[in-house]
């Protein structure tokens, strides 16, 4: 399995404290129990045949089938054992998720927990291939093999500097410098389908920046560098503290989304991940959440 990742006997042997000659003697014993070439060797390095490909599949279900197993019957203690492979985009993952995820552990101390914070795009792909549990996205991929619960709402707003004026109309907002997400991210899926849906492409706009992170989008706007679309959930401290203000375009409303909870189509889950989305449900009413206004 970590030869298949890692593509390395050396690397492989150091992430499971074995030497490389073992390793080594532990495909070579695989080849010979399948009595077929499952790995290239190449001066570049190492590369799966078809085969080895095939196995490799078939292993990470193994892994995936065992985790569930021991979490499943850790359940019975309890849930006093066991743990969740989250996956979260990146305003779900640094603005939403950390209260609901201490609100879990106060109830079931004993479960781990891990957290992965990428774009959408890379925790769908995580979430279909088995190698996350539930995954938490602003934008949904209806030709995946997945399963989309609305959990959240939340609107994506023009945002200035503080000094910039309360509104500006389209044609002004086309000659801005604008600043965006990366293709992977909800936000930038959103804003590509609002505008489309407004007649308007990219070429429309003064774009100077392509940034992989909220946070630095946010840096980028304080600096004067240009505008940008964000989350208002991503905002309400710069709000508070008025380093940032939510730029009106006149005749063009916030960009209404939801955020979503993604499984996996038929793929049982364990009683960590069930505990998790009631979890998500009390955290909802208790604290009241609703659609910020803009």
């Amino acid at each position: 399995m970590k030869i298949g990742q890692l593509k390395s006997f050396t690397r492989a042997g150091e992430e499971l404290h074995l030497t490389q000659p073992t390793v080594s003697k532990q495909m070579v014993d695989l080849e010979k129990f399948f009595d077929i070439r499952l790995i290239d060797r190449t001066k570049r390095g190492l590369a799966l045949t078809r085969a080895g490909e095939i196995l490799f599949k078939y292993a990470k279900d193994f892994l995936t089938l065992q985790e569930e197993t021991i979490s499943a019957v850790a359940a019975f203690k309890g849930l006093k054992r066991g743990s969740i492979r989250i996956g979260a985009s990146n305003i779900p993952g640094v603005y939403i998720l950390p209260p609901i995820l201490k609100r879990y552990r106060e109830q079931h101390d004993g479960v781990q927990l891990a957290l992965t914070i990428s774009d959408t795009k890379a925790i769908l792909d995580h979430v279909e291939q088995g190698e996350l549990d539930i995954g938490f996205v602003g934008a949904r991929d209806e030709s995946r093999k997945l399963l989309y619960h609305g959990f959240l709402d939340d609107l994506i707003v023009m945002v200035a500097p503080s000094a910039y004026p309360d509104s500006i109309t389209v044609e002004e907002m086309k000659r801005y410098p604008l600043i965006i997400r990366e293709a992977g991210s909800g936000t930038r899926q959103c804003f590509d389908s609002a505008v489309k849906k407004r007649g308007f492409g990219a070429a429309d706009f003064n774009v100077i920046a392509e940034l992989g992170d909220t946070q630095a989008v946010k840096g980028a706007v304080k600096e004067g560098m240009g505008l940008a679309y964000l989350s208002r959930r991503a905002i309400s401290e710069e709000l508070a503290g008025k380093t940032l203000k939510v730029l009106t375009v006149e005749g063009v409303p916030a960009i209404r989304r939801s955020f979503y909870t993604v499984l996996k189509k038929g793929r049982s889950q364990t009683p960590q991940v069930e505990a998790l989305l009631k979890t998500i449900q009390e955290w909802k009413k208790n604290e009241k959440v609703r659609l910020v206004s803009d």
